[in-house]
């Protein structure tokens, strides 16, 4: 490997740019950084001489393929290896690299290894003469068809099929009580049935409804911005273009089984709201996790709550936290479902111009996407470190011997709720799943613990 090699990473996100720098310093090469499309070209025409261009596709003022065009036309630059910053394996990353030159693709988000492996072979293929032949700037094609995933298209029938599946569920849920209630003797009565209907279309319920049918039928009051495949336009890109934009609007991005909702306004994450996802990211789950409220007092309020009702507030209604909780308990579920989101690896999204739900307007978090995403790419890499030495089926006991040894040293809530959950039968997903603590942060806790001896796994 060269250690002096010189590497130009053009992107628009200060995330990436800060991270791949950082990463590329750490193996010896000399990062330089530009902005976007035409910093980068600048950078390139006034010096000093690169070694390699790192070029993310979708940037304001010039993106990648702008640039490739640009770089190709000038004949002092146009043998300069480019590596473009996408996702693998999609429609882009193909057409791209064939028809601009490019020596090799790479996933976003990455982590450091896979980075320095790429960069390392893109400059070994160059030094031996085995990178593609690069064309003449003015002989590539129009970058309409590599444009064409990232452009603005119909709201996807998937989105629509689940908002009306989860229209079907809120009438079934509020109307099945009511006409349960009604006496067995008067259920051949219209009239009595009617009443029992109307009784429970009280004005929360309406609104509600009201809601999951405009998800259904949009109507005029929504109008899409934009919407891809996570696989071809990664998320994070997604983000970062609303964060430059200072976009204010609602993302909903959804693959199979589940749908995340993210209301953003003026480039910042105000409040995100989900469908289908894991237990661990109901609200409530935060509130026992930092001690607050117990499980038996989080059933007792969902049961007592008016239908529709935010669960947040009725914890704060109840006495049981402070309405400071409840934006930290909101600002954690938001977050990790950013997190969450980010390790995706299929799926598609919508940006759309709409009113905000009333929750949305009241939370309005301000959370600032690039830190979103810094921790979100910080705890991919984590993930990928853990789960490859954890066994997952494995009875996990604690050693006493370490136990005592750690002796009166405090414990952090996330340690106290997983060594609670640890009882000697259960194995490591039992153990997440029990201990009210994020998966994420259950997950780290178990292979610290696992590291330090202070649990030993057995095979279950």
């Amino acid at each position: 490997m060269d250690t002096q090699a010189r590497v130009l990473v053009v992107d628009d996100s200060p995330t990436i740019l800060k991270v791949v720098s950082a990463i590329l310093s750490r193996h010896g090469y000399e990062p330089f950084v530009a902005r976007d499309g035409l910093a980068g070209i600048e950078q390139i025409k006034k010096g000093p001489k690169f070694d390699l261009v790192l070029l993310d596709f979708v940037m304001p003022r010039m993106n990648g393929y702008a640039f490739c065009r640009e770089l190709r036309s000038n004949p002092a630059h146009r043998n300069l290896p480019v590596v473009l910053m996408s996702a693998k394996g999609d429609k882009i990353r193909g057409q791209f690299v064939q028809q601009t030159g490019a020596v090799d693709a790479i996933t976003k988000p990455f982590d450091a290894r896979a980075l320095v492996a790429v960069v390392e072979g893109a400059l070994a293929k160059t030094a031996e003469g085995r990178a593609r032949p690069v064309p003449e700037g003015q002989a590539m094609p129009d970058e309409d068809t590599i444009a064409e995933s990232i452009r603005p298209s119909m709201m996807p029938r998937q989105l629509k099929q689940r908002a009306g599946i989860e229209l079907a569920h809120q009438l079934a849920t509020v109307l099945t009580p009511a006409l349960l209630s009604v006496p067995p003797e008067a259920r051949s009565s219209e009239a009595g049935l009617m009443q029992a209907i109307a009784s429970a279309m009280t004005p929360d319920v309406v609104a509600q409804l009201s809601r999951a049918l405009r998800d259904v039928d949009p109507g005029q009051d929504l109008k899409e911005v934009m919407s891809g495949d996570i696989s071809a336009v990664p998320l994070a890109e997604v983000l970062q273009l609303l964060q430059l934009q200072r976009q204010s609007g609602v993302l909903r991005v959804f693959n199979s089984k589940m749908t995340v909702t993210i209301f953003v306004r003026q480039g910042l994450v105000d409040y995100v709201a989900s469908r289908g996802t894991a237990d661990e990211f109901r609200l409530g789950r935060y509130f026992i996790e930092r001690g607050l409220v117990t499980r038996e007092q989080l059933d007792k309020v969902l049961k007592e709550r008016k239908y529709g009702a935010p669960v947040g507030q009725a914890i704060v209604d109840a006495g049981l936290a402070k309405k400071e909780d409840l934006i930290d308990a909101l600002t954690r579920q938001s977050s990790e479902l950013v997190y969450e989101m980010l390790r995706w690896p299929y799926g598609r999204f919508t940006f759309t111009r709409e009113d905000f739900r009333p929750e949305a307007e009241a939370a309005r978090l301000g959370l600032g996407i690039s830190a979103l995403l810094l921790e979100g790419f910080r705890r991919v890499d984590e993930w990928r470190l853990m789960e490859g030495t954890i066994l997952w089926d494995s009875v996990v006991v604690v050693d006493q011997m370490a136990r005592e040894a750690l002796g009166s040293e405090k414990l952090t809530r996330a340690e106290q709720l997983v060594l609670a959950a640890v009882n000697g039968t259960r194995t490591v997903s039992e153990v997440i799943k029990e201990s009210s603590a994020g998966s994420f942060d259950a997950v780290k806790v178990i292979y610290q613990f696992l590291q330090s001896r202070l649990l030993r796994s057995r095979v279950a």
